[in-house]
């Protein structure tokens, strides 16, 4: 890899943070370093820092403040919200609905639930990775207290058509709590939470370019939610323990940057994209997940026939090209993606896909760029 400038294509597993976000995280430690919950001049300033990206956060996505609380990221917020509306209720007359297909923070969640004795519906999907809608409604009746379907999935990038789910199991269970962990999706979306028609939402800072360690979960004010953490008044009397104010005002300083530039960027991303899969296919035999549907700006999964792809990845990152096989909280565990497997990819070609995902730092010619080396890999090792 020496002499050569490495070129990341792994975004949607975390991004490098934006310059704006680095300098507000800096300038929070500077000036606003305080406990903001103290009743001094700085921690009256840590204070203000944190309500204002608070009330901008929370216009971004068409929310209250009050409707936002700060996390650790997009983990915790979904544990919080799916976990918590069974703490209360028997196990005989409560139960979730969510897919095969979701992030390991929900399935996790959901497991944790079942092992409680409570009903989890898992969705499956069809061989694009959409959500089977009939079979997500008809999951859903009076008992059910939490439907969880995310935006976009993390894996594949492909869009799950929310809206058409939501109008209808409102219709059968008005009280039912409609979660998306949003967190991919918010990379190259524009989301109003109000108008969506979600109950609540998971984000994390580090997929816009903000900082690590801090997220949002979005609550809709018809709801409430108990305590995830005990020990103080922080957060609006929801989460105990001091506020990262640092990391909240990188990541306000992340969005805002993000959202002035979302459209240039989405067709950059967009053109990037297609460049490089028109040059693959040019060449080689492969199969791009979701190719003809709708999917979000910045992924790529693609199927390289009979090639292994942990082979390939680490051929490629040795040539500068950094990319994964798939969701980075599964990475390491050597076992075949629960996504792809939902799809009935064939056992035999589960383990030949990678993803490739793009991001705010993508620039003109990395697609092409990208293509060029991928070639060149494969060429080498076949």
């Amino acid at each position: 890899m020496k002499g050569l400038e490495y070129l990341y294509l792994d975004h949607a597993a975390t991004t490098p943070m934006r310059e704006s976000a680095f300098d507000a995280f800096k300038h929070a430690e500077e000036v606003a370093f305080a406990n903001s919950s103290g009743g001094h001049e700085l921690s009256r300033r840590a204070k203000n820092l944190l309500e204002e990206s608070r009330d901008f956060i929370a216009d971004v996505f068409g929310a209250a403040p009050k409707e936002i609380t700060f996390t650790s990221g997009g983990t915790e917020a979904d544990n919080w919200i799916i976990k918590s509306p069974f703490l209360n209720n028997a196990p005989t007359s409560s139960k979730l609905v969510t897919s095969q297909i979701e992030h390991e923070a929900v399935l996790g969640s959901a497991e944790w639930i079942q092992a409680k004795g409570f009903s989890v519906n898992f969705v499956g999907v069809n061989e694009d990775g959409v959500v089977d809608v009939e079979k997500f409604i008809e999951s859903c009746n009076k008992e059910t207290l939490v439907a969880s379907l995310m935006y976009a999935n993390n894996e594949t990038g492909v869009i799950q058509p929310i809206n058409e789910i939501l109008k209808k199991i409102k219709e059968i269970n008005s009280e039912i709590l409609f979660h998306s962990d949003v967190v991919q999706a918010v990379a190259s979306e524009k989301l109003d939470f109000h108008k969506l028609g979600i109950d609540s939402a998971a984000i994390s800072g580090h997929k816009v370019g903000g900082p690590k360690g801090i997220g949002v979960m979005f609550l809709s004010s018809k709801y409430k939610l108990p305590n995830y953490f005990h020990g103080g008044k922080q957060e609006l009397e929801r989460r105990a323990g001091t506020v990262n104010v640092s990391g909240v005002a990188g990541l306000a300083a992340a969005l805002k940057e993000q959202q002035e530039t979302l459209s240039d960027e989405k067709i950059l991303l967009e053109r990037e994209r297609k460049i490089f899969e028109d040059t693959l296919k040019e060449k080689l035999e492969i199969k791009i997940v979701g190719e003809n549907i709708n999917r979000l700006s910045h992924i790529s999964n693609i199927q390289f026939k009979g090639i292994n792809s942990e082979t390939l990845m680490v051929a490629l990152d040795l040539k500068g090209l950094g990319v994964s096989r798939g969701s980075a909280c599964a990475s390491g565990a050597q076992k075949p993606s629960h996504v792809l497997k939902a799809m009935n990819v064939h056992m035999n070609d589960i383990n030949s896909h990678l993803r490739f995902s793009f991001g705010w730092s993508t620039n003109n010619g990395d697609g092409l760029k990208a293509a060029k080396i991928v070639l060149a890999t494969i060429e080498d090792i076949s």
